[in-house]
C-alpha cells in the first residue's frame, strides 16, 4: 500500500466536480461496514495494484485505493506514488475527496507537490508525487486515488502488502505477463498462495482484514502485515536463490573498492603503530565513521540504488551514504592488506528479512564483513563453513566500535557479497556480559522513611554506544533533566544534584547525589518498608498483556549493580526477598539481599542477548522477565529491636 501520515497543507481553491469519479471509486462510499474498535480512524474500502509486463521487462504499474475516515482523529492523509527520474514516468495521478453528503472534490494539478524521496540527499532521482487530504477530511468522507506509473525493476521482483495499520475490505494484487513468461511466487502472513494464470494475468485477493495492532516490543508493521513477493521468471538477471542475490551485490560493488595513492598513505598513516589486525580495523573504522552522512541516488531503475560511489571519491569529498562508507572501509582496508566485503543488512527489525525470499531489494542498510584470523576475538565474529571468518563492521554508526554491532542489527539475516561462497548469515548476536554496565548505589535510610546517597553507573562494551548516543545526541541540560527523571522514576519525590558525566574512550560514566523524604513506607510504629534497588533499571522491558500475537524483539542487555543502604539505628532486618537465580534460554539473573555491618547489600547481575521470541514463547518469557523486574520491587521489611 501507499497510504502513509503526514503533515502536508495545501492553500488552494477546491474544485468540486461530481462527473469525474471513476466506476471503480463510485459504489464505496455507500458500502456496508461492520462495526470496528473506537481506535481504528480509517478503514480502507479498496486497495489495488495492477502491473502489466511487457516484453522488453518494463513494467506499468496502475493502483486504486480508498479509505474512509471513521473519526475526526488521525484524518491527516496522503497518497504517494515513487518514481525514478532517470527512466520512470508518472501516466496518470489522480486523486478525489467525496463528503458525506456525497458532494466530489476531485484535487488539481496545483494539489499535488513532487518532492524527493528522502531529505537528505545531495542529488536523488528518487522522486514521489503527493496529495494529501488533510483539509477537506472529514467523519464519513472518503478519500481516494489512482495512478499509473511506468518503471523499470532492477531486479524483476514485485512486492505487494494487503494492508497497514488499518482494515481492509478488499485488497488485490494482479500481475499480467506476456505470452510465454511465468512467474514464480511466494506468501507470508497469511497472504494467498500463487493463483492459476488467467489470460496472463495472475491474482491475488483478500477481504475483511482485520486492524492490525503492533505490540510492545513487536517487529515493524511491515514484518506483520499480509505480503506477496512476486519474482518475474522471464527477465534476465532474475534472482531465485541467496547465492544467486551475494553474485547480483558483488557485480554491483564490483571496482568501486579500489584505493588510490593518497587512500592507500592515509590508511597506513591510521595504522601505524597498530599492534593487532583488529586495531588497524578500529583506527580505519573511527575515521570513516565521522565522514558526513549524505546520499547521492543516481540510476536507480539500474542498480544504482544499491551501487557505491568510487571509494577514491567518497575519500576526497568525505561524505557518503552507508553504502559509500561500507565501501570506504573495505578500499582502505585493501591499502593495509586486509580483505573485506559488502553486506546488505536491514537495520530496525530483526524479522524484516525472511530466507524463503530471496532478494536484495529485502534490505536497507550495508555494511561491511572483514576476513580476520583465529587471533581476532570480538562479539562481531562469525565463523562461517564457507566463507571463513567475518568480523561485521557498521561505518554508518559514529559510536558502535568495529568488533561490536549495533544493537538492532545483531542475529539480523544479512547477505554477504563474497564471490563464489556469497550466501544468507545470520550476523552474530553479542554475549552480553553482566561488567559492560556497572552500577553502584550508597545511601543512609533514616528511621523517618527519609533516603539520601550517592549513585554511579558505568557502561563500557556493548553498553556504551546507545549511552554515548543518548549524550550526544542532544544538549547536556536535556541529559541532566532525564537523568533527573529517570532517578524520580525510582525514588519517588527525589531531589537529584551533583549530576556529572564523563565521555571518556572506551567508557561511559554518569554519577550524581539524591535525598528523598519518604522512601520507605511505614505501615505501622516502629515499622519500614522499602525496596533494596532505589533505581530502575534502564531498559527493563514489562510485558503485562496476558496473550501474545506476535514475536518480541529483546535488545541486549546487561547489568551489574551493588546497593548498599546504612540502616536506621534501633530496626533491625525483619525481612528479606528470597535469592533469586534463572538461567533460561532468554538470558540469566541473579539477585541476593543479605545484612553486613548494620548496612543491607542488594545485588543483582543480569544479561540478556539480542534475540527475536516467538509468541508462542511468551508465557515463558513473560516468567522470566517479571522474575526479573520484580525482583527489583520486592520489600525489604525492618521492624523495632
Amino acid at each position: 500500500m501507499r497510504r502513509a501520515l503526514a503533515a502536508l497543507c495545501f492553500f488552494t481553491a477546491a474544485a468540486w466536480a461530481g462527473d469525474d469519479v471513476p466506476g471503480w471509486l463510485k459504489e464505496l462510499p455507500s458500502a456496508q461496514l461492520p462495526k470496528y474498535d473506537a481506535k481504528v480512524n480509517t478503514v480502507v474500502l479498496f486497495n489495488e495494484e495492477h502491473t502489466v509486463v511487457a516484453e522488453n521487462g518494463k513494467l506499468a504499474t496502475t493502483t486504486r485505493t480508498a479509505l474512509k475516515f471513521l473519526s475526526r482523529q488521525g484524518t491527516d492523509p496522503r497518497f504517494f506514488e515513487q518514481y525514478d527520474t532517470g527512466g520512470d514516468k508518472v501516466k496518470d495521478f489522480r486523486a478525489w475527496m467525496i463528503a458525506p453528503s456525497g458532494k466530489v472534490k476531485k484535487y488539481g494539478k496545483d494539489e499535488i507537490v513532487d518532492v524527493a524521496c528522502a531529505e537528505n540527499d545531495v542529488y536523488n532521482e528518487c522522486r514521489r508525487r503527493v496529495v494529501s487530504g488533510r483539509r477537506d477530511a472529514d467523519l464519513g468522507a472518503v478519500f481516494a486515488y489512482e495512478a499509473t506509473v511506468e518503471r523499470q525493476v532492477f531486479s524483476g521482483q514485485l512486492i505487494f502488502r494487503y494492508q497497514d495499520t488499518s482494515p481492509v475490505r478488499t485488497a488485490r494484487f494482479l500481475v499480467t505477463v506476456p505470452a510465454g513468461w511465468e512467474l514464480k511466487s511466494t506468501s507470508f502472513n497469511g497472504a494467498p498462495r500463487e493463483a492459476q494464470p488467467a489470460g496472463g494475468t495472475y491474482t491475488w485477493e483478500m477481504q475483511n482484514l482485520q486492524a492490525i495492532e503492533p505490540e510492545p516490543a513487536s517487529p515493524g508493521v511491515m514484518s506483520l502485515v499480509p505480503w506477496t513477493g512476486v519474482t518475474l521468471l522471464g527477465k534476465p538477471g532474475t534472482v531465485l536463490s541467496w547465492t544467486e542475490a551475494a553474485k547480483l551485490l558483488v557485480g554491483l560493488n564490483e571496482g568501486t573498492a579500489e584505493p588510490n595513492d593518497a587512500m592507500t598513505a592515509k590508511a597506513l598513516d591510521l595504522v601505524k603503530g597498530a599492534a593487532t589486525d583488529l586495531d588497524k580495523i578500529r583506527a580505519i573504522g573511527r575515521f570513516v565513521q565521522q565522514i558526513n552522512y549524505v546520499s547521492v541516488q543516481v540510476n536507480i531503475g539500474k542498480g544504482g540504488g544499491y551501487r557505491p560511489h568510487p571509494a577514491p571519491q567518497v575519500f576526497q569529498h568525505l561524505y557518503g551514504d552507508c553504502k559509500d562508507k561500507a565501501n570506504l572501509v573495505r578500499a582502505m582496508l585493501k591499502a593495509v592488506g586486509m580483505a573485506a566485503y559488502p553486506v546488505a543488512i536491514y537495520s530496525g527489525d530483526r524479522t524484516h528479512v525472511v530466507r524463503e525470499w530471496p532478494s536484495l531489494g529485502a534490505f536497507n542498510h550495508a555494511i561491511s564483513a572483514i576476513r580476520v584470523g583465529a587471533d581476532t576475538r570480538a562479539p562481531a565474529v562469525l565463523d562461517h563453513p564457507k566463507m571463513g571468518r567475518l568480523l561485521f563492521f557498521d561505518s554508518t554508526d559514529p559510536y558502535v566500535p568495529a568488533g561490536y554491532l549495533p544493537d538492532h542489527e545483531q542475529a539480523s539475516l544479512a547477505l554477504v557479497g563474497m564471490p563464489e561462497t556469497g550466501d544468507l548469515v545470520q550476523v552474530p548476536a553479542a554475549r552480553s556480559v553482566a561488567a559492560a554496565r556497572e552500577r553502584t548505589v550508597d545511601a543512609i535510610l533514616g528511621a523517618d522513611g527519609s533516603l539520601t546517597g550517592s549513585f554511579s553507573d558505568r557502561r563500557t562494551g556493548e553498553a556504551l554506544p546507545e549511552a554515548v548516543a543518548s549524550y550526544r545526541g542532544g544538549s547536556k541540560a536535556d541529559y541532566i533533566k532525564g537523568v533527573e527523571r529517570w532517578v524520580g522514576r525510582g525514588i519517588p519525590g527525589a531531589h537529584t544534584t551533583d549530576i556529572e558525566v564523563s565521555d571518556q574512550s572506551g567508557a561511559f560514566t554518569v554519577q550524581g547525589k539524591f535525598s528523598a523524604p519518604r522512601y520507605a513506607q511505614m505501615p505501622q510504629a516502629s515499622m519500614l518498608v522499602f525496596r533494596g534497588a532505589p533505581l530502575r533499571h534502564f531498559e527493563s522491558l514489562w510485558l503485562t498483556e496476558k496473550t501474545r500475537k506476535y514475536p518480541v524483539e529483546i535488545d541486549a542487555d546487561a547489568l551489574s549493580e551493588t546497593v548498599k543502604i546504612a540502616l536506621p539505628a534501633g530496626l533491625r532486618v525483619d525481612e528479606t526477598p528470597d535469592p533469586v537465580h534463572l538461567d533460561s534460554r532468554f538470558g540469566k539473573y541473579d539477585a541476593t539481599w543479605t545484612v553486613e555491618a548494620g548496612a543491607l547489600l542488594f545485588r543483582r547481575t543480569l544479561e540478556v542477548q539480542a534475540q527475536s521470541v516467538p509468541a508462542a514463547d511468551y508465557a515463558e518469557l513473560r516468567k522470566f522477565l517479571d522474575a526479573v523486574n520484580g525482583s527489583g520491587m520486592a520489600p525489604v521489611v525492618l521492624v523495632q529491636k
